[in-house]
């Protein structure tokens, strides 16, 4: 089936291509002007056949195509070459067409691709075009900004919630949520002013309802966003994917629903119509780790049927299915959290009574306590100051605050993957967890951890010894933790990126200090250190980027101590040092014990319903407009700052392969309306490629024209064939930068 949509995407792919050079090829025929070549794709030629004046082929690079006319002059060789004698007086050359002709002729291909686009976009506007619902899913309480530090996201101080339907942004109505990522993108630093549908309210609410808020930059999506997700559907994805293939078949559960299905009951109680993904995950939490029974359908209107499923979150539990420690990694200031006493490296043991066995756990006991009541008792482990006397026992008793639509209680955790543990949680039956599986005990310590798959994990134990707490500035864990990371691609040519100092150091064993010239020495004032990793290489950092903390790490640290890791104590952290741990330290499997099945929610589309007859133009036109001006609108944005609403072009732009690709999942998981709407849309965006004013597209062909015509002469030859191999080396750089792009993000 899966073949079925790659042959899919290629026909897509390929109509967009075949529009464009059907018009050139019809306004050139009408013309008069001979048409040598008709081109789907560069390169060497797989299929050819001539009919009449004409070959026509399919090539090998499905990057484009062409259409080669007697005369014709858009490659280099050709700008060189302008014509023999024979093509120059020959009356059917390109040459020798009238002005009018050669710009018909020139813009045939932008045309038709425009003509097409937007017919489809009408047809589909007419039936029931597909769109994301414009609708809040979950608000971000915060993103990460430029300076890779949280931020309050836009839509926090805006004041949306989930459930709330936009209708418009800074006056302009919305017919899809993508509308609303555009409208973020084209705001930039301008203040947003949206209006929207609350669930529960009879009018609009205009938000904010005062001062004003602004888009803010996202460091990983590399663009201006409100912070905001889309509301997913009923509808749930392939879970069986999600389960860890490594279980045994006792242990292995197969997922009672099908992918596609809709869930539309839990426990007997049915759910509304519009509900979103969302609201079911926080209908499911109360029965994380047992067994639920839920009302599915596989499309509207087909019988309901009864299934039974332990439920173990969206996404399979991977901590929980690990048994890894959940421990407090951010406190909101002045939170329900912070209030309670709560600290930054506390281990959670468990919310009102009930064992913690991971951080999705944690987090559906959480969400329970909080939709049923706003508050809960979490009890907590800390560690003791010198990290020798034993563990405090904490118990927080905290009410929740309303935020973005949900009650919060300020907190963020993970699971604990290095560092000492202070306990070994159970599973979520009462049997062993993988961690204890494998004789893992408290008071070990995590020196090295890596995840392999889905279903496993491998870790470096160390046992006994004394743990030393170094103290790090949020200066020095910022330079500690800045590193670059390439793609494998980039590694293939020799860029192997630079690995953060933290990670170099992560588990490593400290062999002596070192002087600038990485000779060993008994003092560590040089600034140098010594290290063999957790995988037995001989390395040589250098601390003195970290400055007094770094002075601080050498001073503190012996031969034989092993520093476990850079732990994140709020804006600063700590580096933990573990000195007299047992030998050998033991490295160990981690396999993933089943915790029952998963269930997680698609994004879906639904088709927009017609308010009159007019309005699918009104579709149409808004679709031309944002694919076309608002594109071009954008193009300056990859020049700029973050800071003045500029956009990431390695994390936005698309090549061919990125967009064959979303061809075929537009078609495989949307159907086949959802398909044409992206045809449409690519065929659009081809429009303003083609006519951006660089040699070689038929925007710089057209400017040669206006040139030309106003000079009563053509070009020197000279010229043009500097310009044609400025605009072929802008041409395929950007292809080779898209496609780099679109190769690295898949590796």
């Amino acid at each position: 089936m899966t073949a079925l949509f790659f042959v899919l995407a290629a026909l897509g792919f390929g109509f967009v291509i075949f529009i464009h050079e059907l018009g050139h090829f019809l306004f050139a025929k009408w013309a008069g002007v001979k048409v040598e070549v008709f081109s789907i794709g560069f390169g060497p030629r797989l299929l050819t056949k001539r009919i009449g004046e004409t070959e026509y082929s399919i090539s090998l690079l499905p990057l484009g195509g062409y259409v080669k006319m007697t005369g014709q002059e858009d490659m280099p060789e050709d700008a060189a070459n302008p014509g023999t004698a024979a093509t120059a007086h020959d009356p059917r050359s390109f040459l020798n067409a009238s002005p009018s002709w050669k710009a018909l002729i020139l813009l045939g291909g932008v045309l038709f691709n425009f003509l097409s686009s937007y017919a489809l976009l009408l047809g589909l506007a007419a039936y029931g075009l597909p769109v994301m619902r414009p609708m809040v899913g979950e608000v971000q309480t915060e993103i990460i900004g430029v300076d890779n530090q949280p931020h309050i996201s836009p839509a926090m101080e805006i004041g949306l919630r989930p459930g709330d339907r936009v209708l418009t942004i800074n006056g302009e109505k919305v017919w899809s949520f993508e509308d609303l990522v555009t409208g973020a993108m084209v705001a930039g630093r301008k203040p947003v002013v949206l209006t929207v549908q609350r669930p529960g309210l009879v009018d609009p609410l205009t938000l904010p309802t005062s001062g004003t808020v602004s888009a803010a930059y996202d460091n990983q999506l590399g663009r201006p966003v409100l912070g905001i997700q889309p509301a997913f559907s009923n509808r749930a994805i392939d879970v069986a994917a999600l389960m860890p293939p490594s279980l045994s078949a006792p242990e292995r559960e197969a997922p009672a629903i099908k992918p596609g299905e809709h869930v539309v009951a839990i426990a007997g109680q049915p759910l509304s119509a519009d509900i979103t993904g969302q609201e079911i995950i926080e209908q499911l939490n109360p029965y994380f780790g047992s067994t639920v029974t839920l009302g599915v359908t596989s499309g509207t209107g087909t019988a309901v049927r009864e299934v039974s499923q332990m439920w173990a979150g969206p996404w399979g539990g991977y901590g929980t299915t690990l048994g890894l420690p959940v421990v407090v990694r951010v406190l909101t200031a002045g939170g329900p959290a912070a209030q309670s006493g709560l600290q930054v490296g506390d281990t959670l043991i468990s919310v009102d009574g009930v064992v913690v066995t991971g951080e999705e756990h944690f987090l559906a006991l959480v969400r329970t306590a909080m939709n049923r009541d706003g508050r809960c008792s979490i009890e907590a482990l800390r560690a003791a100051a010198d990290h020798v006397s034993p563990a405090q026992s904490v118990v927080a008793l905290l009410s929740g605050k309303e935020n973005g639509g949900r009650i919060r209680i300020g907190v963020s955790v993970a699971s604990q993957t290095s560092g000492q543990l202070l306990t070994v949680t159970p599973a979520l039956d009462g049997k062993p967890s993988a961690l204890a599986a494998a004789g893992v005990r408290a008071g070990d310590t995590i020196l090295d951890y890596s995840r392999d798959q889905a279903t496993q994990a491998s870790a470096l134990i160390a046992r006994g010894g004394t743990t030393i707490m170094v103290p790090c500035s949020a200066t020095g864990r910022e330079t500690a933790l800045s590193g670059r990371e390439t793609g494998r691609f980039a590694k293939w040519f020799g860029d192997q990126g630079e690995r953060a100092l933290s990670a170099r150091l992560a588990g490593a064993t400290v062999v002596a200090h070192a002087d600038p010239d990485g000779q060993p020495t008994g003092s560590p004032a040089p600034g140098l250190l010594l290290v063999k990793t957790a995988g037995g290489t001989d390395l040589t950092v250098d601390l003195r980027p970290l400055k007094t903390d770094g002075v601080a790490l050498l001073a503190a640290v012996k031969p034989g101590d092993r520093i476990v890791a850079l732990i994140a104590l709020g804006d600063a952290a700590q580096w933990q040092v573990l000195r007299g741990a047992e030998t050998p330290v033991r490295e160990l499997a981690l396999i993933a014990r089943r915790v029952g099945s998963p269930l997680a929610f698609d994004i879906d589309k639904e088709a927009y319903r017609l308010a009159g007859p007019g309005e699918a133009f009104a579709i149409a036109n808004q679709a031309t407009h944002t694919m076309v001006w608002r594109s071009l609108q954008f193009i300056p944005r990859f020049f700029r700052s973050a800071e003045n609403g500029g956009v990431d072009a390695k994390k936005s732009l698309q090549g061919p392969i990125g967009i064959f690709d979303t061809l075929r999942r537009q078609a495989e998981d949307y159907g086949f309306d959802s398909f044409l709407k992206l045809v449409a849309l690519i065929g659009l965006n081809l429009v303003l490629v083609n006519l951006l004013p660089i040699p070689i597209t038929d925007g710089g062909q057209l400017v040669f024209l206006a040139i030309e015509t106003a000079m009563g002469r053509p070009l020197p030859p000279l010229v043009r064939t500097i310009a044609a191999y400025i605009g072929l080396a802008l041409v395929v750089g950007l292809m080779l930068f898209v496609t780099t792009l679109d190769i690295t993000r898949r590796l």
